[in-house]
């Protein structure tokens, strides 16, 4: 028989946001049994196990896993405070996520990684992203979907709900090597495509390049992201001293860029005064367009992962599975099957 993972129950309690003391009181055994449990100190008998399956609604399959666990790429803003039982759930998701998408790629084939991953020093983030437009042949003028052009570049896209407002997005690569981009759901179209294109930044310029002391990747991301969905030499001609709100919406509408993201490139690169910026940051925040903009961009729906699983469960690709065999391989619940894939892709009537 095979052997108890004791990283999966720590796994399965962070992904339904408990802590340690929680869950140790709903199993009525001391704390400090729990805690010597997950790390392996002692195992778990058959009556410990079967709560842990009721209480965190797994089947008993999840805790004898073997995958590998990963940290997603964690660029957590400075700004954001996010306290550690909602950083631990997400991480917990994102990871149950990529062990449910590696058993989707031991039956199917998707699009072979076109990434250009910088491994030597690059000389600017703007520069990486105008050799990447030109890299995956982008025209000129805005990107209609960046989700579509990135899913045709073999990264996948999912959105989920962090339940917070201050993780936008999270990358983690499968243990196939699939870059996995998380973006929050909840988030406006303008700020999922630039949370997307900030992600890509990191996934191209710091996955595989030495971290310099002093260098702050959270900019160069930004800097890449902005470069790559509205290049300055295509716009600067829209960007003039007498810069406005009105411009910046209509300026919002052509890229389907936030006008608060074009204000702070065009602040950062000195385009307009100082006092000009600051004249407009006033108004945004007088108007209290910090949290909500006018000039609604729509979601972008990512589509890869909902044809991998029509490519698994529709009769006419032949693997043919229905949400019971998803739920065995997967090793989760029907109901989080129908949830977390069944419904996000209009397959509601697998049998």
């Amino acid at each position: 028989m095979d052997k108890l993972n004791p990283k999966m129950i720590i796994l399965a309690r962070e992904s339904r946001g408990k802590t340690q003391t929680e869950l140790a009181a709903l199993l009525q055994i001391p704390q400090g049994n729990l805690s010597r449990m997950e790390r392996g100190d002692v195992g778990v008998n058959e009556q410990v196990l079967e709560g842990l399956s009721q209480i965190l609604n797994y089947p008993i399959e999840f805790f004898f896993q073997t995958n590998q666990i990963h940290v997603p790429d964690t660029h957590y803003r400075k700004a954001a405070i996010l306290d550690q039982k909602t950083k631990l759930k997400a991480e917990a998701l994102m990871n149950i996520y990529m062990f449910n998408i590696d058993a989707m790629l031991q039956d199917l084939d998707i699009p072979t990684n076109n990434i250009p991953i910088m491994r030597d020093q690059y000389d600017s983030p703007e520069k990486i992203a105008q050799y990447v437009r030109s890299y995956w042949s982008v025209p000129k003028g805005p990107i209609d979907n960046l989700s579509k052009l990135v899913e045709d570049n073999g990264i996948i896209v999912i959105q989920i709900d962090f339940e917070t407002d201050k993780i936008e997005g999270r990358t983690i690569f499968s243990n196939t090597g699939h870059p996995i981009i998380f973006i929050n759901k909840n988030s406006s179209g303008d700020r999922q495509r630039l949370t997307l294109a900030h992600e890509l930044g990191h996934l191209i310029l710091h996955s595989n390049t030495m971290p310099i002391f002093g260098r702050d990747e959270e900019p160069e991301a930004f800097n890449f992201g902005i470069e790559l969905l509205m290049p300055l030499s295509e716009c600067k001609y829209d960007l003039t001293s007498n810069l406005t709100l009105e411009r910046l919406s209509d300026l919002k509408r052509i890229w389907k860029v936030a006008m608060q993201a074009i204000l702070y490139r065009v602040q950062e690169k000195e385009i307009v005064t100082y006092n000009r910026c600051r004249y407009l940051w006033s108004q945004i925040n007088a108007r209290g367009w910090r949290k909500s903009e006018p000039i609604i961009i729509p979601q972008e729906k990512p589509t890869l992962l909902g044809r991998m699983i029509s490519m698994l469960t529709e009769s006419k690709y032949e693997i043919n599975y229905t949400k019971k065999d998803l739920s065995v391989i997967f090793k989760i619940s029907e109901e989080e099957v129908e949830e977390r894939f069944l419904k996000q892709t209009g397959k509601l009537r697998v049998a």
